[in-house]
This record gives structure tokens, sequence and C-alpha cells, in this order.
């Protein structure tokens, strides 16, 4: 048999099937079991004995997309202890009529996830979408891109998801309805992925984790943000929508500090995103409900263990963000993410996360640590190749920590906009500047420009350059 590479890669998912060691009187009686994997070569699957090797298996696989069992026969080419006296079967198949070989080709070739993840990478895509009753879909420069006309059914949209879920992922998510983890191809790349129900069917979402290879120079990120990867101390916060980037600065700050210093760097993260090797220093990944149990159950026993780094995945809730905040205040550079979209709003969130009557010695204590705010978006380039970052930074000065202290946050967009001898900027300034550098297409900046003096200096400069282009054009006539 030769179903090529696609038919022949082991596919993990449940059939059920029966099976029966053939007799002389063939009168031997079928047991029920399931499949672990199947490939158009063979499959796995769990017995409640032994079968010796290289005995002969008659097999009635009941597959989804067929009416009627697949007749084949299988040699046993493994076997292997399981759990509670129970064993793991290997058979390789030796008679299977082409008909029924087609229509398990077909049926594999439906629910292999690898052509979709290996796609994704082909077009670039941040993001794979598998939804029950829709054709698989792909985010490409922020738009949405079917792959093919085909639509899923709810039972081959479970099948691609669960076939890169593990028994004890698929066991919790069936309980708790929602699943966070990371996943990895060799040679291939790494995901971060989302399983949730909607309307009662299994779905999920993909995103593309590209390994940390470029640097904060790299990914056009202002000079700052190094500046802040090489403090010894303090709190650092990435800020943004879901989307735009905010892992992908971290790594890069994490990568800077691992070339450039000798320290211990530990992260909790929910799922491990980018997968740093040790270089100078010595990196620690810990991933929730694998190394911790939790962001503040992590935490507490992470300042046991000698940091000199920190990164927080996400914080979300009251003890973590305290320990943070000390950790930040005695000798340790903690990094984290929250959901905000300016740097006055995520100063407002940390606060926010501390009971009224302690927001005032809380101010004092952010006030004392805060190195900066880093807040991203991400925009299409003007050559359509792909998206920009812009930022708004805000950097500790005396007078931002002087601000905070007083609890008078909403003076801090001032601050940024006359901080630009401290390396602060508004998000509407950078915008400006990425359009000045034809980074971005004007059409771009003003939908996305806020502030009035900004956006009176984007109209300026478009008038400018409008004028410049028909006086070059009159000059050529």
């Amino acid at each position: 048999m030769n179903s090529g590479k696609r038919g022949s890669r082991r596919i993990k998912t449940h059939f059920d099937f029966d099976f029966r060691v053939p007799d002389s009187t063939n009168t031997a009686v079928f047991t029920n079991s399931r499949t672990k994997d199947i490939s158009t070569s063979g499959m796995q699957f769990i017995s409640p004995f032994p079968l010796a090797i290289g005995s002969s298996v008659e097999i009635k696989l009941h597959l989804s997309r067929a009416t009627q069992p697949l007749n084949i026969i299988g040699k046993v080419a493994y076997i292997s202890q399981w759990e509670m006296e129970q064993y793991s079967i290997g058979v390789a198949f030796t008679q299977l009529e082409p008909e029924a070989q087609e229509a398990l080709k077909k049926q594999i070739e439906s629910i292999d996830i690898y052509p979709l993840l290996e796609q994704m990478v082909k077009e670039q895509a941040s993001d794979l979408h598998l939804t029950a009753n829709h054709p698989p879909t792909l985010r490409v420069d922020r738009e949405l891109k079917n792959w093919g006309n085909k639509s899923l059914s709810p039972d081959e949209a479970k099948r691609l998801i669960y076939s890169v879920m593990t028994p004890q992922q698929i066991s919790s998510f069936e309980k708790i309805k929602e699943s966070n983890f990371a996943y990895s191809i060799s040679d291939l790349g790494r995901w971060r992925v989302n399983v949730h129900f909607q309307q009662g069917n299994v779905e999920s979402a993909f995103r593309l984790i590209k390994p940390p290879d470029k640097s904060i120079a790299e990914l056009g990120l202002p000079h700052v943000v190094e500046e802040l990867a090489r403090c010894n101390d303090g709190l650092v916060v990435v800020s943004g929508p879901a989307g735009v980037g905010k892992s992908t600065t971290i790594a890069a700050m994490i990568e800077l500090i691992n070339k450039e210093f000798r320290k211990i760097i530990i992260t909790l993260e929910d799922p491990i995103e980018f997968v740093h090797q040790s270089k100078k220093s010595l990196i620690k990944q810990r991933e929730i409900g694998i190394d911790t149990h939790s962001f503040k159950h992590g935490l507490k026993h992470v300042l046991r263990q000698d940091p000199n780094v920190i990164f927080i995945g996400e914080v979300r809730d009251l003890e973590t963000m305290v320990t943070a905040l000390t950790a930040a205040e005695t000798g340790h550079l903690v990094f984290t993410t929250l959901h905000t979209s300016d740097a006055p709003q995520t100063v407002n969130r940390i606060l926010g996360i501390f009971p009224h009557d302690q927001r005032q010695g809380a101010a004092l204590q952010l006030s004392s640590c805060l190195k900066g705010v880093i807040c991203q978006k991400l925009l299409p380039r003007r050559d359509n190749q792909g998206l920009v970052p812009v930022t708004e930074v805000l950097i500790g000065t005396p007078a931002v920590k002087g601000t905070i202290r007083q609890m008078k946050i909403e003076q801090l967009a001032s601050l940024i906009q006359t901080g630009a001898q401290d390396q602060m900027q508004s998000m509407d300034n950078s915008i400006f500047n990425f359009y000045e550098r034809k980074l971005i297409s004007y059409e771009t900046a003003a939908n996305w420009i806020k502030e009035g003096v900004v956006m009176n200096a984007l109209i300026e400069k478009r008038r400018q350059e409008q004028l410049n282009f028909q006086r070059m054009a009159e000059k050529v006539r």
C-alpha cells in the first residue's frame, strides 16, 4: 500500500472499531475498542488483553464518513504495557480493499491539521480559525481568508482540534469548556491555541508564534525599549489589545538580556509561547497548569528561586499585583502585560486592582518602582507587506512618579506629550512619525490619530506633499 505522505501520517483520533484474532473455526468473538491514532497503513489502540506480535487481526472500523464499517486485515507490529492491565497495540494493515482504502484516506485527510498549519506558515497568517459549518479561516495581514470552499462538519472540526490535544487536555476542556495551550511541530512552527465551545460545537483559534529571532530594533520598536530591558530592577508593562505583539516585544527584551547579561530569568506563562535558549543568562520558563498551579502561586515561589528578571504573563488578581510590585521594589526587574490601550489607562488599571482604601498606598508603591509603560498597536504597512508597531511610551521620570504618587493620572497624557527629551512619545506622535517615514499611508494615519494638534500637523504635511508633487509635475511639463 502506498497512500502517500499525507495518508501515511498518523492522526491522533478516536474511531470505534471491533477486532478479533481469527481462529481455525472462525468463531472468535469480536471485542470493541477505539483507535488512539490511525493512518492508511496502520493504527494504534488499547486492548484489554495482550496480542502476540505477528498475529493476524480482523478489524471492522467505523468511520464517521462511512455508512458501513471498513473490513481490514492487519498484523500486530508491536505491543507495550498500558495502564490498569491494558495493552497498547500497534497494527500494520495488510489487506484493505481499494474502495475501503480510498474511504479511509479521505477520512484521514479531512481531519489532518498539518496541511492547514503548513498553509498558515506559507502565507504568514497570524491566526487560523476552525469553526463548525464553515471553511477553515486564515487571518493574513488583518484580513480574513477562507482556506478552500468546503465547510467543516462539527465532527471534523472536533477531530482536527482534538488531534493536537493530550488526553488530559481533552478531559479538562470537556469539564471547564475552555482550554489554552501551546502546540509545536518540529521544523514547522509553534502555536498558541485556544479551544472553546460555540453553540455546542468544539471550535478553536490558533495563533502562530514566530520565533524570537528579531531584535528590538528589527521589530521597529523605539530605542528606549532596549534601555528599559537593561534596567536592573523595577516594573515594565507592555500593554495593548490582543494580537498586537505584546509577547513578541517581551520576548525580544528577554533575548537582549539573555545575550548581554549573566542573570537568572524566570517566566510564568499561560501557555509558554516563545521558547528561549539560555545564552549568557539562565532562563527558566514555567507554564501555568503544568509547572505551577497559577500565576499567584507561581510568583510567590519564584521569589525564592534567586531571580534577577521575572516575566509574569498576566496579572489577574490583587495578590499577584502586590507581589509583582514588591518584587520590582526589592531589586528584581519585572515584566508583565495588560490589555489596555494607552499609558494612563494602564496606570489606572494597575491601581484599580486594589480596593479603594488601598489605592493611595498602591500609588506610592507603583511610583517608586515603575520604569516604563509601552503601549502597542499594529498598523498595515503602506506597501502592504505586513504590519508595523506604533507605540506610546511612558517613562518613570521624577515628574511621572510624582503625578502617580498624587494620583493625578489624568495629567500623564500631558507629560507624555512634553516628554520627548526623556524618550517618551504619544501614540499619535508615533503614528505621525511612521507616516513621515513613509511606512504607513495617509489614510491609515488619519484613521488612527485622535489628538487635534497632531491631526492638524498630519493634514499640513499632506498638503505640503501634494504641493511639492504639483510643482514637480509642472517642471516636467
